[in-house]
Protein backbone atom coordinates (compact mmCIF):
# COMPACT_ATOMS: atom_id res chain seq x y z
CA UNK A 1 0.00 0.00 0.00
CA UNK A 2 2.46 2.46 1.17
CA UNK A 3 4.47 1.45 -2.59
CA UNK A 4 1.24 2.32 -4.19
CA UNK A 5 0.84 5.85 -2.26
CA UNK A 6 4.71 6.76 -2.97
CA UNK A 7 3.76 5.99 -7.29
CA UNK A 8 0.51 8.30 -6.76
CA UNK A 9 2.24 11.08 -5.27
CA UNK A 10 5.39 10.57 -8.16
CA UNK A 11 3.29 11.13 -10.66
CA UNK A 12 1.43 14.37 -9.07
CA UNK A 13 4.55 16.15 -8.75
CA UNK A 14 5.64 14.67 -12.36
CA UNK A 15 2.18 16.28 -13.65
CA UNK A 16 2.43 19.48 -11.56
CA UNK A 17 6.02 20.06 -12.76
CA UNK A 18 4.98 19.23 -16.68
CA UNK A 19 2.32 21.60 -16.10
CA UNK A 20 4.43 24.41 -14.50
CA UNK A 21 7.06 24.00 -17.57
CA UNK A 22 4.38 24.32 -20.52
CA UNK A 23 3.08 27.30 -18.39
CA UNK A 24 6.82 28.89 -18.74
CA UNK A 25 6.99 27.84 -22.39
CA UNK A 26 3.66 30.14 -22.58
CA UNK A 27 5.58 32.60 -21.04
CA UNK A 28 8.38 32.64 -23.11
CA UNK A 29 6.67 32.45 -26.31
CA UNK A 30 4.51 35.48 -25.58
CA UNK A 31 7.08 37.75 -24.57
CA UNK A 32 9.33 36.83 -27.65
CA UNK A 33 5.60 37.00 -29.55
CA UNK A 34 5.90 40.96 -28.36
CA UNK A 35 9.18 41.75 -29.11
CA UNK A 36 9.38 40.41 -32.63
CA UNK A 37 6.24 41.38 -33.82
CA UNK A 38 5.05 45.08 -32.40
CA UNK A 39 1.45 45.51 -31.24
CA UNK A 40 -0.51 46.79 -34.30
CA UNK A 41 -3.50 49.11 -34.02
CA UNK A 42 -7.01 48.07 -33.46
CA UNK A 43 -8.08 50.42 -36.29
CA UNK A 44 -6.40 53.43 -38.65
CA UNK A 45 -8.39 56.59 -37.66
CA UNK A 46 -10.54 57.58 -40.01
CA UNK A 47 -10.37 60.54 -42.26
CA UNK A 48 -11.11 64.07 -41.19
CA UNK A 49 -15.08 64.78 -41.63
CA UNK A 50 -15.78 66.80 -45.01
CA UNK A 51 -16.82 70.39 -43.97
CA UNK A 52 -14.77 73.27 -43.76
CA UNK A 53 -11.12 73.78 -43.99
CA UNK A 54 -8.75 72.58 -41.28
CA UNK A 55 -4.75 73.35 -40.53
CA UNK A 56 -2.37 70.78 -41.90
CA UNK A 57 -0.30 69.71 -39.82
CA UNK A 58 3.73 70.37 -39.97
CA UNK A 59 6.14 68.84 -37.97
CA UNK A 60 8.64 71.00 -36.45
CA UNK A 61 11.20 68.53 -37.95
CA UNK A 62 10.36 69.63 -41.34
CA UNK A 63 10.45 72.81 -40.92
CA UNK A 64 13.76 72.73 -40.23
CA UNK A 65 14.15 71.46 -43.40
CA UNK A 66 12.24 73.63 -45.82
CA UNK A 67 9.74 76.61 -45.59
CA UNK A 68 6.12 76.38 -44.97
CA UNK A 69 5.09 73.74 -47.53
CA UNK A 70 2.56 76.03 -49.88
CA UNK A 71 0.77 73.05 -51.10
CA UNK A 72 -0.61 73.24 -55.16
CA UNK A 73 -0.85 69.56 -56.05
CA UNK A 74 -2.25 66.15 -54.91
CA UNK A 75 -1.82 62.79 -55.75
CA UNK A 76 -2.64 59.42 -54.04
CA UNK A 77 0.20 57.02 -54.03
CA UNK A 78 -1.15 52.87 -52.76
CA UNK A 79 1.79 51.92 -52.05
CA UNK A 80 2.75 54.19 -49.53
CA UNK A 81 -1.20 54.78 -48.26
CA UNK A 82 -0.36 58.74 -47.99
CA UNK A 83 -1.25 61.45 -50.49
CA UNK A 84 1.82 63.19 -51.93
CA UNK A 85 1.95 66.94 -52.26
CA UNK A 86 4.02 69.30 -54.07
CA UNK A 87 4.83 73.26 -52.96
CA UNK A 88 5.75 76.10 -54.92
CA UNK A 89 8.83 76.17 -52.32
CA UNK A 90 11.14 73.85 -50.98
CA UNK A 91 13.84 73.58 -49.26
CA UNK A 92 15.85 76.44 -46.93
CA UNK A 93 18.38 78.78 -48.29
CA UNK A 94 20.46 79.18 -45.28
CA UNK A 95 20.83 75.25 -45.55
CA UNK A 96 21.78 75.34 -49.35
CA UNK A 97 18.58 73.42 -49.95
CA UNK A 98 16.56 76.08 -51.61
CA UNK A 99 13.98 74.33 -54.55
CA UNK A 100 15.38 71.17 -53.45
CA UNK A 101 13.55 68.14 -55.55
CA UNK A 102 11.63 67.04 -53.10
CA UNK A 103 7.62 66.26 -52.53
CA UNK A 104 5.94 65.79 -49.10
CA UNK A 105 3.76 62.85 -48.16
CA UNK A 106 0.48 63.86 -45.84
CA UNK A 107 -1.95 61.24 -44.11
CA UNK A 108 -6.02 61.50 -44.52
CA UNK A 109 -6.14 63.57 -41.49
CA UNK A 110 -3.96 66.63 -42.10
CA UNK A 111 -0.85 65.32 -40.85
CA UNK A 112 2.46 65.88 -43.03
CA UNK A 113 5.42 63.46 -43.06
CA UNK A 114 8.58 64.66 -41.01
CA UNK A 115 10.84 63.76 -43.65
CA UNK A 116 10.19 64.69 -47.72
CA UNK A 117 10.45 62.57 -50.92
CA UNK A 118 13.44 63.36 -52.73
CA UNK A 119 13.24 63.35 -56.66
CA UNK A 120 16.78 61.67 -58.46
CA UNK A 121 17.02 62.74 -61.40
CA UNK A 122 17.08 66.87 -61.49
CA UNK A 123 19.02 69.53 -59.16
CA UNK A 124 16.48 71.48 -58.49
CA UNK A 125 12.33 71.71 -58.48
CA UNK A 126 11.04 75.49 -58.95
CA UNK A 127 7.31 75.99 -58.63
CA UNK A 128 6.33 72.52 -58.96
CA UNK A 129 2.17 73.33 -59.31
CA UNK A 130 0.12 69.89 -59.93
CA UNK A 131 0.93 66.22 -59.52
CA UNK A 132 -1.15 63.29 -60.73
CA UNK A 133 -1.23 59.57 -60.92
CA UNK A 134 -0.21 57.87 -63.68
CA UNK A 135 0.05 54.45 -65.78
CA UNK A 136 1.48 51.81 -63.62
CA UNK A 137 1.91 53.39 -59.90
CA UNK A 138 4.17 56.33 -61.81
CA UNK A 139 3.34 60.22 -61.51
CA UNK A 140 3.36 63.01 -63.47
CA UNK A 141 4.63 66.12 -62.06
CA UNK A 142 4.58 69.74 -63.46
CA UNK A 143 5.88 73.22 -62.46
CA UNK A 144 3.82 76.47 -63.74
CA UNK A 145 6.31 76.93 -66.80
CA UNK A 146 5.84 80.93 -65.84
CA UNK A 147 7.95 83.48 -64.88
CA UNK A 148 9.00 84.48 -61.85
CA UNK A 149 9.01 87.70 -60.24
CA UNK A 150 11.94 88.91 -62.66
CA UNK A 151 10.47 87.86 -65.78
CA UNK A 152 12.63 84.97 -66.08
CA UNK A 153 11.35 81.34 -66.96
CA UNK A 154 14.46 79.10 -65.98
CA UNK A 155 14.37 75.51 -66.99
CA UNK A 156 13.46 74.47 -63.23
CA UNK A 157 10.44 76.33 -63.52
CA UNK A 158 9.34 74.58 -67.58
CA UNK A 159 9.21 70.98 -66.09
CA UNK A 160 6.97 68.55 -66.96
CA UNK A 161 8.11 65.32 -64.88
CA UNK A 162 7.19 61.60 -65.26
CA UNK A 163 8.38 59.93 -62.07
CA UNK A 164 8.54 56.38 -61.18
CA UNK A 165 8.02 55.61 -57.27
CA UNK A 166 10.78 53.57 -55.16
CA UNK A 167 10.54 53.67 -51.40
CA UNK A 168 10.40 56.72 -50.02
CA UNK A 169 12.20 58.89 -53.22
CA UNK A 170 11.42 58.97 -56.75
CA UNK A 171 13.25 59.01 -59.63
CA UNK A 172 12.68 60.61 -63.27
CA UNK A 173 11.73 58.35 -66.20
CA UNK A 174 11.33 61.54 -68.23
CA UNK A 175 11.19 65.28 -68.75
CA UNK A 176 10.25 67.39 -70.80
CA UNK A 177 9.15 71.78 -71.43
CA UNK A 178 5.60 70.96 -72.11
CA UNK A 179 6.33 74.06 -74.61
CA UNK A 180 8.34 72.38 -76.93
CA UNK A 181 6.19 68.79 -77.02
CA UNK A 182 4.79 68.37 -80.35
CA UNK A 183 7.25 70.58 -82.00
CA UNK A 184 5.52 73.91 -81.28
CA UNK A 185 4.64 76.19 -78.48
CA UNK A 186 1.85 75.11 -76.02
CA UNK A 187 0.31 78.37 -76.23
CA UNK A 188 -0.13 78.22 -80.11
CA UNK A 189 -1.58 74.85 -80.01
CA UNK A 190 -4.08 76.09 -77.58
CA UNK A 191 -4.92 79.06 -80.01
CA UNK A 192 -4.09 81.95 -77.39
CA UNK A 193 -1.76 84.55 -77.56
CA UNK A 194 1.48 83.76 -77.91
CA UNK A 195 2.94 86.37 -76.18
CA UNK A 196 0.02 85.94 -72.99
CA UNK A 197 1.68 84.68 -69.49
CA UNK A 198 2.02 81.28 -69.66
CA UNK A 199 0.65 79.76 -66.32
CA UNK A 200 0.27 75.77 -66.39
CA UNK A 201 -1.19 74.83 -62.82
CA UNK A 202 -3.42 71.73 -63.32
CA UNK A 203 -2.55 68.34 -64.57
CA UNK A 204 -4.91 64.95 -64.72
CA UNK A 205 -3.79 61.83 -66.68
CA UNK A 206 -7.24 59.40 -68.16
CA UNK A 207 -6.43 56.46 -70.84
CA UNK A 208 -3.03 57.22 -72.03
CA UNK A 209 -3.65 60.99 -71.92
CA UNK A 210 -2.51 64.05 -70.12
CA UNK A 211 -4.84 66.73 -69.93
CA UNK A 212 -3.30 70.25 -68.85
CA UNK A 213 -5.72 73.09 -67.72
CA UNK A 214 -4.04 77.01 -68.50
CA UNK A 215 -4.46 79.57 -65.40
CA UNK A 216 -3.52 81.87 -67.78
CA UNK A 217 -3.85 83.08 -70.67
CA UNK A 218 -8.00 82.59 -70.63
CA UNK A 219 -9.23 83.01 -74.36
CA UNK A 220 -10.38 86.44 -75.31
CA UNK A 221 -13.84 85.89 -74.51
CA UNK A 222 -12.58 84.95 -70.87
CA UNK A 223 -13.00 80.97 -71.24
CA UNK A 224 -9.99 79.09 -69.65
CA UNK A 225 -8.06 76.08 -71.42
CA UNK A 226 -7.75 72.43 -70.82
CA UNK A 227 -5.30 70.84 -73.48
CA UNK A 228 -4.86 66.96 -74.72
CA UNK A 229 -1.66 65.37 -74.57
CA UNK A 230 -1.73 62.35 -76.59
CA UNK A 231 -0.03 59.45 -75.66
CA UNK A 232 1.43 61.30 -73.38
CA UNK A 233 4.50 58.75 -72.13
CA UNK A 234 5.52 58.11 -75.78
CA UNK A 235 5.37 61.66 -76.69
CA UNK A 236 7.81 62.64 -73.53
CA UNK A 237 9.92 59.43 -74.73
CA UNK A 238 10.58 60.98 -78.06
CA UNK A 239 10.89 64.38 -77.02
CA UNK A 240 8.87 65.83 -80.11
CA UNK A 241 5.70 64.38 -81.62
CA UNK A 242 3.33 65.96 -84.26
CA UNK A 243 -0.11 66.57 -83.48
CA UNK A 244 0.18 65.22 -79.53
CA UNK A 245 -1.81 68.32 -78.49
CA UNK A 246 -5.30 69.32 -78.99
CA UNK A 247 -7.95 71.34 -77.07
CA UNK A 248 -10.16 69.44 -75.06
CA UNK A 249 -12.35 72.56 -73.79
CA UNK A 250 -12.73 75.73 -72.56
CA UNK A 251 -14.65 76.64 -69.92
CA UNK A 252 -16.07 79.94 -68.36
CA UNK A 253 -15.31 79.92 -64.65
CA UNK A 254 -16.78 83.52 -63.02
CA UNK A 255 -17.92 84.11 -59.87
CA UNK A 256 -19.49 87.19 -58.15
CA UNK A 257 -17.02 89.03 -55.87
CA UNK A 258 -17.45 92.39 -54.20
CA UNK A 259 -16.60 94.49 -57.52
CA UNK A 260 -18.89 92.50 -59.80
CA UNK A 261 -18.23 89.25 -61.36
CA UNK A 262 -14.53 87.93 -61.75
CA UNK A 263 -13.11 85.61 -63.95
CA UNK A 264 -10.90 82.57 -62.86
CA UNK A 265 -8.39 80.12 -64.45
CA UNK A 266 -7.60 76.65 -64.02
CA UNK A 267 -5.89 75.82 -60.87
CA UNK A 268 -5.77 72.06 -61.15
CA UNK A 269 -7.79 69.07 -62.67
CA UNK A 270 -9.03 65.57 -61.84
CA UNK A 271 -11.24 63.03 -63.44
CA UNK A 272 -14.12 61.72 -60.61
CA UNK A 273 -15.16 58.31 -61.02
CA UNK A 274 -18.08 59.10 -63.54
CA UNK A 275 -15.80 60.46 -66.10
CA UNK A 276 -16.53 64.01 -65.67
CA UNK A 277 -14.06 66.69 -65.15
CA UNK A 278 -13.51 68.45 -61.65
CA UNK A 279 -11.68 71.68 -61.87
CA UNK A 280 -10.24 74.00 -58.97
CA UNK A 281 -10.41 77.52 -60.23
CA UNK A 282 -8.65 80.88 -58.78
CA UNK A 283 -8.23 84.50 -60.57
CA UNK A 284 -4.91 84.45 -62.75
CA UNK A 285 -1.85 86.76 -61.78
CA UNK A 286 -2.18 90.10 -62.81
CA UNK A 287 -6.06 90.04 -63.35
CA UNK A 288 -8.88 91.12 -60.57
CA UNK A 289 -9.31 89.24 -57.32
CA UNK A 290 -11.87 86.55 -56.87
CA UNK A 291 -12.08 86.88 -53.17
CA UNK A 292 -11.85 83.48 -52.78
CA UNK A 293 -11.55 79.99 -55.38
CA UNK A 294 -14.04 77.66 -56.05
CA UNK A 295 -14.53 74.08 -57.41
CA UNK A 296 -16.60 73.82 -60.92
CA UNK A 297 -17.91 70.27 -62.29
CA UNK A 298 -17.42 69.60 -66.08
CA UNK A 299 -20.30 67.01 -66.45
CA UNK A 300 -19.94 64.42 -70.12
CA UNK A 301 -19.31 65.14 -72.13
CA UNK A 302 -16.88 67.31 -71.22
CA UNK A 303 -16.00 69.20 -74.63
CA UNK A 304 -19.20 70.98 -74.69
CA UNK A 305 -20.79 70.83 -71.33
CA UNK A 306 -20.58 73.94 -69.57
CA UNK A 307 -19.27 74.25 -65.86
CA UNK A 308 -21.21 73.68 -62.97
CA UNK A 309 -20.14 75.48 -59.85
CA UNK A 310 -19.95 73.12 -56.79
CA UNK A 311 -18.01 75.40 -54.15
CA UNK A 312 -16.67 78.20 -53.07
CA UNK A 313 -14.13 78.94 -50.35
CA UNK A 314 -13.85 82.54 -49.82
CA UNK A 315 -10.40 83.99 -48.53
CA UNK A 316 -8.96 80.78 -49.58
CA UNK A 317 -6.92 79.17 -52.99
CA UNK A 318 -7.69 75.38 -53.91
CA UNK A 319 -4.85 74.40 -55.40
CA UNK A 320 -5.14 70.38 -55.80
CA UNK A 321 -7.88 67.84 -55.68
CA UNK A 322 -7.68 63.85 -56.10
CA UNK A 323 -10.16 61.44 -55.05
CA UNK A 324 -10.18 59.29 -52.06
CA UNK A 325 -8.98 55.51 -52.45
CA UNK A 326 -12.77 54.59 -52.46
CA UNK A 327 -13.47 57.61 -55.18
CA UNK A 328 -16.44 59.04 -52.59
CA UNK A 329 -14.55 62.08 -51.38
CA UNK A 330 -12.46 64.57 -52.53
CA UNK A 331 -9.27 65.91 -50.80
CA UNK A 332 -8.24 69.77 -51.76
CA UNK A 333 -5.39 71.82 -50.64
CA UNK A 334 -5.02 74.97 -50.59
CA UNK A 335 -1.75 77.64 -51.28
CA UNK A 336 -1.59 79.94 -48.37
CA UNK A 337 1.89 81.59 -49.35
CA UNK A 338 3.69 81.49 -46.36
CA UNK A 339 0.65 81.01 -43.79
CA UNK A 340 -0.18 77.34 -42.58
CA UNK A 341 -1.55 75.23 -45.27
CA UNK A 342 -5.31 73.94 -45.23
CA UNK A 343 -6.78 71.05 -46.45
CA UNK A 344 -10.72 69.91 -46.35
CA UNK A 345 -12.62 66.78 -47.59
CA UNK A 346 -15.45 67.16 -49.88
CA UNK A 347 -17.97 65.15 -51.32
CA UNK A 348 -17.87 63.72 -55.02
CA UNK A 349 -20.44 66.33 -56.67
CA UNK A 350 -22.78 64.69 -59.06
Amino acid sequence: MFSSKLRTAAFALLALGALRCRRASAIDHEAATSVSTPRQPASTPPPAPVGAPAIVRVPAGLLEQTVPPELSGIAYSATLGRFLVVSDDTGRKDRGTWHAPWLFAMSANGDLDPDPLSIAGIDRLNDAESLTAGPDGTFFLATSHSPDHKGRTSGERAMLLHLALSGRSLRVLARADLRDVGGKALLAAAGLDEDGRLDVEGIAYRDGDLFVGLKSPLTSDGKATVMRLSHVVDALRKGSAPGAWSVLARVRLSVAAPGGDVLEGISDLTFLPDGSLLVLANSPKTMPHDGGGSVWRVPRPIETTAPVLVRRFPGLKPEGATPSPDGKRILVVFDRDQAEPMFAWIDVPG
